[in-house]
C-alpha cells in the first residue's frame, strides 16, 4: 500500500522537472548547469537533427546517524548512552537535455528519468528550485 505513493512521488518529481524544462530555451539549461560534459547529435524522423547535452553532477551531504549504544552499571542503576556520528555521503547524477534546431528543449531526463534514490540530491535540477541545505 505504501509502495504505490512512493512510486507516484518519484515519477512525479521526474515529470515535474521534465515539464518545467521542455519548451524552454537551451540557454537556460546552460546558465543553470554550465557547459555540458558531452554533446552529441542525433537524428529524429519527425524533428530532424537534435543535440543531446549531458551533464554529470556530483553531490555531497552529511547526516547524523546512530553509531551505537552502551549500558553501564552505576550506583543508581543502569545508564543508557546513545552515540551519534556525522556520516558523509556522495552521489553522481546524470542530466540530459535534448535540443532542437530552434534551440528549444524537447526532452529532459534526470538519471534516465529517476530523481529519487539520492542520485540527484542537493542538485538544483529544476529552474527556480533550490534544494534544502543549498
Amino acid at each position: 500500500m505504501l509502495a504505490v505513493p512512493g512510486i507516484m512521488v518519484s515519477s512525479g518529481c521526474s515529470l515535474i522537472a521534465q515539464s518545467r524544462w521542455e519548451g524552454r530555451d537551451a540557454q537556460e539549461a546552460l546558465n543553470l548547469f554550465g557547459r555540458p560534459d558531452t554533446m552529441k547529435a542525433t537524428q529524429d524522423p519527425d524533428a530532424g537533427t537534435l543535440v543531446v547535452m549531458t551533464w554529470y553532477k556530483s553531490s555531497q551531504w552529511s547526516t547524523t546517524e546512530a553509531a551505537g549504544t552502551s549500558m553501564t552499571h552505576g550506583s543508581n542503576g543502569l545508564t543508557h548512552t546513545e552515540y551519534y556520528e556525522n556520516v558523509a555521503h556522495s552521489s553522481e547524477c546524470k542530466i540530459e537535455a535534448t535540443v532542437n534546431k530552434a534551440k528549444k528543449i524537447v526532452l529532459f531526463k534526470i538519471q534516465n528519468g529517476e530523481v529519487f534514490h539520492g542520485k540527484c540530491q542537493n542538485i538544483p535540477y529544476v529552474p527556480g528550485y533550490i534544494p534544502p541545505g543549498f
